[in-house]
């Protein structure tokens, strides 16, 4: 059954995506990898697990793959289709869409939080001395906070709530020397970029999604966005770690407005699919695209601020080499997590090349699921 709504999806994927998106072959390994998923959401958790996974090859064209259709509802128990146009939150891939805007209005991480956002923000000396450049590169002098508790609840809440904490604040770190996921620092980063002058909590995140949409518009995506209380209805009940249901009375809203940088958008299958052939250089002009060389380019590597190992990474990208019988592929990805859902993004490193990404995809979850997924589905893709 799973398997069999995913193929009549998918050619339903082909019509609304069209030339970029292909139906998958019967047989297709990376189908049944999302259809077990599936099967084993349901059978082991009782929950109704949903999965879009956008996959590009060598031949630069996509194909959108789904599985979990059957008896998928909404967070109030209504059927819900599985397809396309199909909304999913993003969580921290957010942060990528958020180095792609800097660049894009402003040109390279330059300048300090406290030359960015000048008086519009009261700022310790020490956090406004952090560059733009260390936010960036996930060097912030900032603690890491994707697990709770690095601040007081309610922190960023509203801005009145967050400049008033960070007026006295001083960061735990010398920035610039250790690796920490901050999200405080990407929301900040995404200030930044957008400005807060004038503007409440809530009139940033509008502005910020205004930018986006018109920068979405340049290579047709043109649903991505931040969430809002009307799209509930239409995102798949969500399930987060371990298979618990988030209940119909939940906001289902991914952060705070203050947040949006961070973690905050909602997105589909196909707009995510426009942006993974935008990021592998695919759009047309992508081979020269200084945004892209500027973004993907970056190879920073510092020891973690706590606990040991740390990963490498670019401008809001981190980088994994997969071992392949062709030898190791560096693989830069991101993936995502917000309450109820999961969302993972990698591509095969192309810049220096002077040809696109060979290979790349994405994986949407309303679980607990994105990030194993879409690393067991790159190394199958790259024949690992």
């Amino acid at each position: 059954m799973l398997t069999r709504r995913s193929v009549l999806l998918g050619g339903l994927a082909t019509a609304a995506f069209g030339r970029h998106a292909l139906a998958q072959p019967q047989g297709d390994p990376l189908q049944s990898l999302i259809d077990a998923a599936c099967r084993t959401a349901r059978g082991a958790h009782n929950a109704k697990l949903a999965i879009v996974l956008g996959v590009v090859t060598r031949e630069g064209k996509g194909r959108l793959l789904f599985a979990g259709a059957d008896g998928l509802t909404n967070p109030f128990g209504q059927p819900l289709g599985l397809d396309a146009a199909t909304p999913f939150e993003i969580g921290s891939i957010s942060k990528v869409f958020t180095s792609a805007l800097h660049y894009r209005a402003h040109g390279p991480f330059q300048g300090t939080l406290g030359s960015w956002l000048g008086t519009a923000a009261r700022l310790s000396p020490g956090v406004a001395a952090l560059t733009l450049e260390n936010l960036a590169t996930y060097r912030p002098g900032l603690p890491q906070d994707n697990q709770g508790g690095a601040y007081p609840p309610g922190t960023l809440r509203t801005f009145e709530s967050l400049f008033k904490y960070l007026s006295a604040y001083q960061p735990p770190d010398p920035q610039g020397t250790c690796y920490a996921y901050s999200n405080l620092g990407w929301s900040l980063l995404a200030m930044a970029g957008t400005g807060i002058a004038g503007v409440t909590a809530e009139g940033f995140a509008d502005r910020y999604d205004q930018r986006l949409k018109a920068f979405g518009a340049t290579f047709g995506a043109t649903r991505t966005g931040w969430f809002r209380p009307e799209m509930k209805p239409r995102l798949p009940q969500g399930y987060t770690k371990p298979w618990g249901a988030v209940p119909a009375n939940d906001p289902y809203r991914p952060v705070s407005p203050t947040g949006i940088g961070s973690g905050g958008l909602v997105s589909n299958g196909a707009d995510m699919l426009a942006y993974l052939r935008l990021n592998m250089g695919l759009m047309d002009g992508g081979l020269s695209d200084p945004a892209l060389a500027y973004q993907q380019g970056a190879d920073i590597r510092t020891p973690a601020c706590t606990g040991t190992g740390a990963p490498r990474t670019a401008y809001g990208w981190f980088r994994a080499s997969i071992k392949t019988p062709d030898g190791p592929v560096t693989v830069l990805n991101k993936n995502g997590g917000v309450r109820g859902f999961t969302s993972w993004m990698g591509f095969s490193a192309w810049q220096g090349t002077n040809t696109p990404s060979p290979a790349g995809l994405f994986v949407l979850a309303n679980g607990p699921v994105a990030t194993p997924l879409g690393m067991q589905a790159m190394r199958r893709l790259l024949g690992a």
